[in-house]
């Protein structure tokens, strides 16, 4: 029953994560599984030990926004998840082709 929830859980999240957005993202790539959101940031900077997650500095939410290829500064619209005041980035942005 426990990994019944679970396996919930995770399909519910998973759902989230396009829903209502004219952008997908993939859970976070760098092995966190952390639900991610659009972004456009104005810089990226290495994160130590990770070869995939960037730092994103001066990030925007793209959340809830019409489907762009570029951002306002240039760069495409990258997938991040927050700690804190930091910005960690590991995928691009996808568009949503879900018409639900």
């Amino acid at each position: 029953m426990h990994l019944k929830s679970i396996l919930f859980t995770l399909a519910a999240s998973t759902t989230l994560v396009a829903a209502g957005s004219d952008y997908y993202c993939l859970m976070a790539q760098d092995g966190t599984g952390m639900i991610q959101d659009p972004y456009c940031c104005d810089s990226f900077s290495d994160t130590p030990g990770d070869s995939i997650a960037k730092v994103g500095k001066n990030c925007q939410s793209m959340d809830g926004l019409e489907w762009t290829d570029q951002c306002p500064q240039g760069g495409t619209v990258k997938c991040c998840y927050t700690i804190g005041p930091q910005f960690i980035c590991t995928a691009e942005a996808e568009e949503n082709t879900d018409d639900d």
